[in-house]
């Protein structure tokens, strides 16, 4: 009576190999990012437009008021992304179309136009000719904030355009020369990829 060893054949040898280099394949992405992470590594060009605001600037729930005086209803506000537009003086012919790109841009984003909120943020609500030129806007928010609310808020070009996500943080903020182009495709990828407002 002959007696039969059993080895393992050569194809269960070499999968063993195998199966350390496809792991180690699918394990390199992560090892990556990982070490990029954890080495403060930021790449030195982005895709926007704006300035992007590194950490967000969280903005306060409170504060804001309509023009006539009472404060603002935020609750209106909250949960939405907002394009806003800050300055103060008069809102000359720059501003007017800015007013103009803003609802353009919101009407641009199609099935997600209703997560945008668009907001004037100035100090000129006493104006009845200002008044009346932001009353032109349908669904335009108008509001007064208290100083140092918004950092930055306009320069000797007039009026500025900033992002706000729906928590209430500033994450980005425009150039005054900004194209609207630009602008809408920053807020087209960030609602994009957002999991909330």
């Amino acid at each position: 009576m002959t007696s039969v060893t059993l080895q393992d054949s050569p194809q269960k040898r070499n999968s063993l190999p195998m199966l350390m280099l496809v792991v180690s394949l699918m394990a390199m992405p992560v090892i990556i990012a990982a070490g990029l992470y954890f080495i403060g590594w930021q790449p030195e060009r982005t895709g926007n437009q704006g300035h992007l605001v590194n950490p967000p600037l969280p903005l306060p729930a409170s504060g804001l008021k309509t023009t006539d005086g009472s404060p603002l209803a935020t609750a209106e506000l909250h949960g939405k992304w907002l394009l806003l537009l800050s300055g103060s003086g008069q809102c000359v012919a720059n501003c007017v179309q800015r007013l103009d790109e803003m609802r353009r841009i919101q009407v641009s984003l199609r099935r997600d136009m209703g997560r945008l909120r668009r907001v004037v943020l100035t100090d000129q609500v006493a104006d009845p000719q200002f008044v009346a030129t932001i009353r032109q806007q349908p669904d335009l928010v108008l509001a007064v904030a208290p100083p140092r609310w918004l950092p930055n808020s306009a320069d000797e070009s007039g009026y500025l355009l900033h992002i706000i996500d729906p928590r209430g943080n500033l994450i980005m903020t425009y150039p005054a020369d900004i194209a609207a182009k630009g602008v809408q495709g920053d807020l087209e990828r960030l609602i994009r990829f957002a999991w909330n407002g």
